[in-house]
């Protein structure tokens, strides 16, 4: 399996694309960070609280376009409550609410 056939199998299908322009669109990101360092930024990335919403998952492209490997993930935190807890409360917030909570901007 190639490169581009492992980052496209690793990526959410719902957001795949494949062809020429895909593929030179990959390519030129490989030029800005190794397969490990996408592979394992977009792996946190799906895990995150936002990309549990379909539409906000980014189409594989711009991904790749934007650089947003390059994104910082991190975990929602309250004081004083359980990791549990914590997960509860973020998950009965409105998407409109974590999407500010985390910073972006639509």
């Amino acid at each position: 399996m190639n490169d581009f056939a492992q980052f496209l199998a690793a990526y959410p299908p719902s957001k795949r694309e494949s062809g020429k322009r895909a593929e030179a669109v990959f390519l030129a990101a490989l030029k800005k960070a190794p397969l490990a360092t996408l592979l394992a930024a977009l792996d946190a990335q799906k895990r995150s609280e936002q990309w549990e919403i379909p539409r906000y998952i980014p189409l594989m492209t711009v991904w790749l376009l934007n650089e947003h490997w390059q994104q910082v993930v991190t975990e929602p935190t309250l004081p004083g409550l359980s990791k549990a807890d914590q997960m509860q409360r973020w998950r009965s917030l409105s998407p409109q609410e974590q999407l500010r909570r985390l910073g972006v901007k639509r």
